[in-house]
């Protein structure tokens, strides 16, 4: 039988984790962590926050209401903590949210905290001179340089711009085909290409992560590689967008975005773009559907 080899490199590995990591945060999202945030919410009188639904939070009623409950928390000032501290879901919430897995925690006078990772770092340093490019290499830096973990911090690691902004899209809420093959299809053959300084840091999130979680993510090994190639497979990134800062200079405030699509030859490709709207992934595919003119830069 013929053999068809599927190689897990750096690019493959970390969207295949990226859709573990998707799949299990989600579920925690709409159960445990979503009755957190209701009982949080419901001590401090905190409304579900009016905002756009960024990242996957559109996907269904539970997953939007918790984006919702959440922002509303991260608006909420630190001098509320009196008030929570003793409830162990807020508890929870914390330890979630100031997790190594969204890089370092910032809570800028806040109740919640939201995770400086390298790429927010980036952006910090480098305004108003924001280019996908540039961006990338700094936040590859700030990575090294923090020895950072965070799932956006692991993109960062490789210089990929495209995963760096798929992955990121991932934790918003958390982050500042030939003749005769259908007869005898070839055998997958799946080869392990990850660098080895990425997987040891990647084993420090998902350590992580199965910890605060109790889930059971695969360690990143080369005994793992159908697993992880699976996972790329299956995870749907064309589309996704992600608002990365502003610049509340301007009049209207401008946002800057970044967008995942198809290049001219069907490579992905990063759009980077400025718009003085939030743009989300739900209302960026619609555009990529001909629904909506999407932004030029």
């Amino acid at each position: 039988m013929s053999t068809e080899q599927r190689v897990v490199d750096n690019r493959v590995f970390l969207l295949g984790l990226d859709k573990l990591y998707r799949d299990a945060m989600q579920q925690h999202e709409r159960g445990e962590l979503l009755n957190c945030a209701r009982r949080v919410a419901e001590a401090l009188h905190a409304t579900p926050a009016d905002v756009p639904i960024e990242g996957y939070y559109a996907e269904d009623e539970r997953l939007t209401e918790y984006f919702r409950l959440v922002r509303a928390l991260q608006n909420v000032g630190e001098e509320a903590t009196s008030l929570v501290g003793s409830l162990s879901e807020f508890r929870r919430l914390r330890d979630i949210t100031s997790a190594p897995l969204y890089g370092r925690p910032q809570y800028a006078n806040k109740l919640l905290p939201t995770g400086r990772d390298g790429l927010s770092q980036a952006l910090y340093d480098t305004f108003p001179n924001w280019t996908a490019a540039s961006l990338t290499e700094a936040a590859h830096n700030q990575a090294l340089a923090f020895d950072e973990i965070s799932l956006v911090g692991l993109a960062a690691r490789i210089n990929d711009t495209v995963v760096l902004t798929a992955l990121r899209e991932s934790v918003v809420l958390y982050a500042e085909v030939a003749a005769g093959a259908a007869l005898h299809p070839p055998r997958p053959q799946y080869i392990w290409m990850v660098d080895k300084d990425l997987a040891q840091h990647a084993r420090r999130f998902i350590d992580t992560f199965n910890t605060l979680f109790g889930e059971k993510l695969p360690p990143p090994d080369p005994s793992q590689a159908e697993c992880y190639w699976h996972a790329y497979d299956d995870n749907e990134i064309v589309g996704r967008c992600v608002r990365l800062g502003y610049d509340d200079a301007a009049s209207p405030i401008r946002y800057y975005h970044w967008a995942i699509r198809r290049g001219a030859n069907g490579e992905f490709a990063v759009h980077e773009f400025w718009s003085s709207e939030v743009w989300t992934t739900t209302r960026y595919r619609s555009a990529l559907r001909g629904a909506e003119r999407y932004p030029e830069l």
